[in-house]
């Protein structure tokens, strides 16, 4: 039995070797080859909805409604952004090869500073005539955010919504932040931008950091009014969110 053993083990020794002599003997008799290509073209999406915060239902505008106290307040509604673009930008690979910016653009020409002064985002008097203003500011999160209270008390981790003509206000001094407080400066700063990414990735700037990775290129944006100071009027205006690269 003790042999029989020692004779299957030999053999199975023997098959192997046979095998990975084989294996590593293998010659190649012709090759044959297939070219592939790919070419790989711009492609960007964006989709914006406002949406009711109590039930997520889909409106057609984020409306404060009538405010009776004079203070910060949340708007009733929230919009639900859906972003993606495959942008590398001017020099990739770079940390904002693209951006998705929040603004507004009340003037069509840049207005009076006697009457406006030099910030002008946020809601005007309707007909904008009248120097009346209700700032605005905003927090994003990647998905909708319990974290968010009615009213906004502070403003803490809140950033100011820009307008498209605001000027460096004059008399600030030196080495105060920001320094320069104009759009162009805002924008080159990213002060603006409420998410920035690549091909590949979607970062989200939440209240406390520069950015938090997202994971289904949807964010969720809250919006507060600065009632506070607001002479009586009725405001408007139209929040612009452009999705670019530099």
């Amino acid at each position: 039995m003790e042999r029989k053993t020692i004779w299957l083990v030999g053999a199975l020794t023997l098959v192997l070797l046979l095998v990975g002599v084989g294996t590593s003997l293998a010659v190649v008799d012709k090759t044959g080859t297939v070219p592939a290509a790919a070419t790989v073209g711009a492609s960007t999406s964006l989709t914006v909805e406002a949406k009711k915060i109590s039930d997520n239902s889909i409106v057609t505008a984020v409306n404060f409604g009538t405010i009776t106290e004079l203070t910060n307040k949340l708007a009733p509604q929230y919009v639900q952004i859906s972003v993606q673009s495959n942008a590398l930008g001017s020099n990739p690979p770079t940390k904002n090869a693209w951006g998705l910016e929040i603004y507004t653009n009340n003037f069509a020409a840049p207005p009076s500073t006697t009457t406006w002064g030099f910030q002008y985002g946020g809601m005007v008097d309707t007909g904008a005539d009248g120097g009346h203003r209700a700032p605005m500011a905003w927090q994003a999160y990647r998905s909708t955010s319990t974290v968010v209270t009615d009213p906004p008390a502070n403003l803490t981790g809140w950033t100011y919504l820009k307008d498209r003509r605001d000027l460096d206000i004059p008399d600030i001094p030196p080495g105060t932040s920001p320094d320069n407080e104009s759009w162009g400066t805002a924008h080159t700063q990213g002060y603006t931008n409420i998410a920035y990414g690549g091909p590949d990735y979607l970062m989200v700037v939440e209240p406390g950091s520069t950015g938090k990775l997202d994971t289904d290129n949807k964010l969720a944006l809250y919006l507060g009014g600065l009632f506070g100071s607001a002479p009586t009027d009725t405001y408007s205006t139209t929040i612009g969110i452009d999705l670019y690269h530099e």
